[in-house]
């Protein structure tokens, strides 16, 4: 009895230690922003799969041993490890994570994070602050998967091609939707610079990139369903940055910089290099060295001069900026004016802009808001003509004999027009660009006014009214002592004036009712209700007048004879009602549905109203119980999403195109009268394009790594296109919804944390990558439809603007000829008796983005790295500048001096050269100029350095940024022209190339 007493003892002493090393600890979890709880945080005990989760008001509790510690987690928020202390109870306050903020802008709403169904890209305003670029599309470039953006011109300014996902139509506009700050803007070419002849220009390049807070695209039907009939090719949501409660800080900042051209593998012969390669053409085509001599004198090369050279400069840019942000609990303000003068690489060209924002809100009481947001903006821009003209650097440099100087024998310059001028352009544009004026000016102001009234917790109504106004001005100038200003038939009628205004206007009006609110614990319901008024008007006015004599006055008035005064309007108008139901069951479980009604002016009376949908969800799968004991995967969630939009942008189409109209320009018999001009088509309407998207969201070891995946499928149906009719009825073609299209692809988005110490240092790294495929599906009957130009077409089962080209097939060893493949797989030297056939396309089939980021006791190294494959580019400049002599004495691509026949049995890359041309096997272009347009691009590296805090509060400021950036530093390419980065079109003709740049600026808060 004793000694099982004693036992009992013994065991009763031995479990009271460990008893007393297990105990139940209680706590919150909170956000340190402003005290709410956090609901369904995850809390887990540190080196133990022991864990559990936050209920809906922040409070949790859990089982520790003795010394050990909890690590707290929220999707939103920085990670926190706690020791608790012998008291039991904690409370913790989470800080967001910088990385992957609670919200996400989508024009209309914000959507949670937590909660979200869709597909959404987003660029951070650190990725956007100070890039050395003009248009705030450059700055998206290679920043998010599944995204192109190419740009036509290296002029500051100039229009840059975004698609999302693909080519989503053949003839109406492919490009996305533009939306600051929830209002729908015009982002384009307004005064329609083709028509001018000049290089594009670009109204989103009135956007100061350093006002911009994020950039959000908007991919999948789930997130553009609420952009109806205008989300069809993807929806870019630019959000401004707004005023923050608390301490107002004051930025000002300042960056300047260097450009110079980029010219890649392509380059003029110099004129020693030119010599040698002429002389031996004529030998090969039998002169004798007498006749060469006499033909070259070596008295040329004392003449000799580097045309393209000349035309180029090393630009300079500047970029200043002055910021306010702060505010209180009630009343929020952020103030900012910049100033931006970047030139451009071709001389005589660059871009001016002026920038002030305002956005300010106020809380008036705890149910009344208003907000109020002002974005003025005015760029003036100097435009170079485009590259297919004579009078502009990019092709008179080639069309200038490179023996010729531009200065006379007194020093003064040529004009071009002297007989002894050797130029087939006719223009020293040394003379004439700085003589001959294209001023661009865009004058925007984008504003909006937000009154929103809580009547209960669960319902807000709101009132936006948007205004986006545009008034642009074009003014050219031709001096009448110019090639383009001056008038041989009648010298009288030498030198132009033109003047063309275009202004723009469109209102829109929102009337929402929104809200939020909770079904016991469990259940969370947000919705939004929206009725969207938007009005469109285009007014334009221009005149001509030639015929200027000593004048130096670059207006109208000076002009002899009015040569031509003409305007245009336009207009269109939507009518929208949409509606958006959001439901989670704990945030585990997300279920979204969106549908839309917009009627349009531009549409037939039988369809003028159209329907779209959209219906999304997500899982969390990191919240179900058997994830929680596992420490790998931090965080995973699945997505999917289907639905409808539309495409309503008809780009270049007509807005009237459905009416039968009438052309009130014409005469008969030497009186006034008018004639159909259009069908009309009262059954025309949007088209259509289902898109379905599946997705995965996840982090691991503690979001060290993070991935986002999407694969989507989507098709374009009724597409607009023109097709046959009746020559009976008056017109030989009516503008339908026939064909359709199909986009798939596969999109990646990868993050590493590499290296994160006490030390300070720390290495990120991000990937992106969008891979697509395009093919057009159906036709009108099957047939093909010509491309924009007699080198594409459109063709069942193939790519759209898939190049229709003639196959090269090399030289003849015998004769130096050159030759083309026929038909039936043999070769030929006629290109009249040459096979046309698909030769590959324009898109690229694969895009990209690396980023790897250093930090290391405030230095920052950033280095980026951007590049795109599958695509073919069609060089036409080869195809003067590779010409086998058809512009025999003037400048030549190096490409042609080089490898070219010479004798019988020569395996040579380049027929023989003849003067004249050989077979004229330039101008039949062929796949000998069709090019791989593949490149991976060291597109920008940026070092910084944050002087330390104690230095900064000596000076009493608040913080202190330095920097030093590159950018275009180095290309990886095979292809042989100017550069390989271009437009969706992939047509190079004298374009003007991008620049490098190397650029220093200073940020500075206090």
């Amino acid at each position: 009895m004793k000694h099982t007493l004693l036992l009992w003892l013994l065991m009763a002493i031995s479990v009271v230690p460990a008893l007393a090393q297990t105990r139940t600890i209680t706590g919150k979890v909170t956000d340190s922003k402003d005290g709410a709880a956090v609901p369904y945080a995850t809390i887990r005990i540190n080196g133990t799969n022991k864990g559990t989760a936050t209920d809906r008001n922040g409070n949790f509790s859990i089982e520790i041993s003795s010394g050990q510690t909890i690590v707290i987690s929220s999707v939103g928020f920085a990670s926190k490890s706690v020791k608790p202390d012998e008291s039991g109870s904690v409370t913790v306050a989470l800080s967001p994570d910088n990385t992957l903020t609670e919200y996400i802008a989508t024009g209309y709403v914000n959507t949670s994070r937590v909660k979200k169904v869709s597909a959404v890209a987003e660029v951070s305003a650190e990725k956007l602050a100070n890039t050395p670029f003009v248009d705030i599309n450059q700055a998206l470039q290679g920043q998010a998967a599944g995204v192109f953006v190419g740009g036509a011109s290296g002029q500051p300014g100039a229009i840059q091609n975004v698609r999302i996902r693909g080519i989503g139509s053949i003839s109406a506009n492919a490009a996305p939707l533009y939306v600051i700050d929830g209002i729908i803007v015009d982002g384009r070419d307004v005064q329609n610079t083709g028509n001018l002849s000049l290089q594009s220009n670009d109204l989103l390049a009135n956007l100061n990139p350093n006002d911009v807070e994020s950039i959000n695209v908007l991919k999948d039907a789930s997130a553009t369903a609420m952009y109806g009939s205008r989300g069809a090719n993807g929806v870019i949501v630019i959000t401004t940055k707004k005023g923050k409660a608390g301490v107002t800080t004051f930025g000002a900042r300042a960056q300047y910089g260097s450009y110079k051209p980029s010219f890649g593998k392509s380059g003029l012969l110099s004129p020693a290099e030119s010599y040698a390669y002429n002389r031996d053409v004529l030998a090969i085509n039998g002169y004798t060295p007498a006749e060469i001599d006499e033909e070259f004198p070596a008295s040329l090369l004392a003449t000799g001069f580097n045309w393209r050279d000349a035309g180029f400069r090393t630009a300079h840019m500047q970029d200043y900026g002055i910021s306010a942000s702060g505010g209180n609990e009630k009343t929020k303000l952020y103030l900012s004016a910049g100033y931006n003068d970047q030139e451009g690489t071709l001389i005589n060209s660059g871009l001016k802009r002026y920038t002030v924002i305002s956005n300010i809100s106020q809380k008036v009481n705890d149910r009344l808001d208003v907000a109020m947001n002002l974005n003025l903006s005015q760029t003036n821009s100097s435009s170079a003509m485009g590259g297919n003209f004579y009078s502009s650097p990019l092709l008179g440099a080639f069309f200038v004999s490179p023996f010729q100087s531009p200065y006379k024998p007194d020093g003064s310059l040529y004009t071009g027009l002297e007989p002894d001028f050797n130029a087939a352009s006719g223009d020293n544009f040394l003379y004439s660009v700085y003589r001959n004026d294209k001023g661009l000016t865009n004058l925007r102001g984008l504003g909006s006014v937000t009154v929103s009234y809580r009547i209960f917790n669960w319902l807000k109504i709101q009132e936006k009214a948007n205004i986006d106004m545009v008034n642009s001005e074009a003014n050219l100038f031709y001096d009448p002592t110019t090639g383009d200003g001056y008038n041989a038939a009648d010298p009288l009628k030498s030198g132009s004036v033109y003047n063309q205004n275009v202004r723009n206007s469109t209102l829109t009006n929102q009337l929402s009712l929104s809200g939020d609110f909770n079904i016991g614990e469990d259940h969370q319901i947000d919705y939004l209700a929206l009725t969207e008024y938007n009005r469109f008007k285009s007014r334009s006015f221009n005149a001509e007048g030639i015929g200027i004599i000593g004048s130096k006055l670059k207006v109208l008035d000076i002009t002899a004879t009015p040569q031509s005064v003409g305007g245009n309007a336009t207009e269109y108008t939507f009518l929208s009602y949409m509606g958006q139901l959001n439901y989670s069951f704990r945030r585990k479980y997300n279920l979204s549905l969106g549908i839309r009604t917009d009627g349009s002016s531009r549409f037939g009376a039988n369809n003028r109203f159209g329907t779209f949908f959209s219906v999304g969800g997500s899982w969390r799968l990191i919240e179900e119980d058997f994830l929680r004991s596992q420490k790998v995967i931090s965080d995973l969630k699945l997505r999917a999403s289907y639905g409808q939009t539309g495409n309503a942008d008809f780009g270049s189409i007509d807005n009237f195109v459905a009416r039968a109209l009438y052309d009130y320009g014409t005469s008969y018999n030497g009186a006034p009268g008018n004639a159909p001009n259009t069908i009309g088509n009262v059954d025309l309407t949007w088209e259509k394009n289902k898109s379905f998207n599946i997705g995965v969201d996840a982090a691991f070891l503690d979001g060290a790594i993070s991935a986002t995946i999407d694969v989507y499928k989507r098709n374009t149906d009724g597409l607009l296109l023109n097709t046959p009719v009746s020559s009976t009825s008056g017109f030989t073609s009516q503008m339908t919804n026939i064909g359709s299209l199909e986009n798939k692809g596969i999109e990646a988005l990868i993050t590493t944390r590499n290296f994160d110490n006490s030390d300070g240092f720390s290495w990120r790294t991000e990937f992106n990558m969008g891979m697509n495929r395009n093919k057009v599906t159906s036709l009108f009957m099957g047939r093909d439809v010509a491309g924009a130009n007699s080198t594409q077409l459109h063709r069942e089962g193939q790519p759209v603007q898939s190049w229709y080209l003639n196959e090269w097939a090399g030289v003849d060893p015998e004769n130096g000829d050159p030759l083309w493949y026929t038909a039936d797989g043999k070769t030929t030297n006629n290109i009249n008796l040459a096979e046309r056939r698909i030769m590959g396309n324009s898109q690229p089939k694969f895009t990209g983005g690396l980023t790897n980021t250093f930090e290391y006791k405030g230095i920052g190294l950033s280095v980026f790295f951007y590049g795109v494959t599958g695509n073919k580019i069609l060089n036409r400049t080869r195809i003067l500048g590779d010409s086998d002599g058809a512009y025999f004495g003037y400048g030549y691509d190096k490409l042609s001096a080089q490898n070219y026949w010479k004798k019988q049995g020569d395996n040579a890359e380049r027929p023989k050269p003849i003067p004249g041309g050989n077979k004229n096997a330039n101008s039949a272009v062929s796949t000998r100029y069709l090019e791989d347009g593949s490149f991976l691009r060291l597109k920008n590296v940026n070092l910084s350095y944050t002087l330390p805090a104690k230095w900064v509060k000596a000076a009493k400021l608040s913080s202190v940024k330095l920097y030093a950036q590159a950018a275009n530093i180095a290309t990886w390419t095979g292809y042989t022209g100017w550069d390989p980065e271009q437009d969706i079109s992939a047509m190079e003709f004298f374009r003007y190339p991008p620049a490098k740049s190397i650029t220093f600026g200073a940020n500075i808060n206090f």
